[in-house]
């Protein structure tokens, strides 16, 4: 029992530690210097710093080595219910889980490769370390909190929103495929057109020239002004409600 005793308390130390100020900083600086070091690898400008960028990305991919596996070893303060390794297993699987194991690839694998086309492989997935940010930001985690207090609206209302559209575009794919089969082609031109219209977005690559094409596309454009307010409202009535509740506490 002591010794079950002295590894809980481990856990929840070093999960404490990974919640500190210093930590939860030190991990964002880096975090958001390999996102800047991505940005600027884009840029033929830089190619002759691409040596220091390389050197950026490692050095950030060890430091999140170093924290994916302290989280993995904390894992059990985060799901207590659960025995250590499946506390682990839970973690390693979880969308957090995923993110962090993405963000030790470039110091695994990138040393070998950074000079062929496979470093091009490894550095696509390591963009999913933005989704560091939401762990360590407020906002976005209160943003997330938002948007989990309304999902079963927001599914309503996006499923709506999607029997609407194809719906549209099938219908408008057989008004218009006689008059011009060049950009409706098919029912997945449709879709095209349908979202673009949908979000009165309005690309202009796509767009009927039949009367009753035009008249279908009006109406779309109205309907879709409507259909877009209402999760809006929704998201915003949860934005409220929670700032609320967060300024009585």
């Amino acid at each position: 029992m002591d010794i079950i005793k002295k590894h809980i308390s481990l856990y929840n130390f070093i999960q404490r530690q990974l919640m500190g100020n210093f930590v939860h900083y030190f991990v964002l600086c880096f975090i958001v210097i390999s996102i800047i070091a991505i940005i600027c690898s884009s840029f033929e400008a830089m190619a002759s710093y691409k040596y220091i960028l390389f050197g950026i990305t490692y050095l950030s991919s060890f430091i999140f080595l170093i924290e994916y596996i302290l989280r993995l070893i904390a894992a059990p303060a985060e799901y207590p219910n659960k025995s250590a390794n499946r506390a682990r297993w839970k973690y390693l699987f979880s969308f957090y889980g995923f993110v962090d194991f993405v963000a030790i690839l470039p110091f695994i694998l990138i040393y070998l490769y950074w000079d062929t086309n496979v470093a091009h492989i490894i550095i696509l997935p390591y963009i999913f370390i933005i989704f560091k940010l939401i762990r360590y930001s407020r906002s976005f985690r209160f943003i997330g909190q938002v948007l989990k207090a309304v999902k079963d609206e927001l599914v309503t209302a996006y499923t709506a929103c999607g029997i609407m559209v194809c719906f549209s575009a099938i219908l408008m794919y057989y008004i218009e495929r006689n008059a011009q089969p060049e950009a409706f082609g098919n029912i997945g031109d449709g879709l095209w057109w349908a979202i673009v219209a949908f979000t009165t977005v309005g690309y202009g690559d796509i767009y009927p020239i039949t009367p009753l094409g035009k008249i279908l596309s009006s109406a779309i454009s109205m309907v879709g002004i409507a259909m877009i307010a209402i999760p809006t409202g929704i998201i915003s009535s949860s934005f409220i409600n929670l700032m609320q509740k967060k300024e009585k506490k």
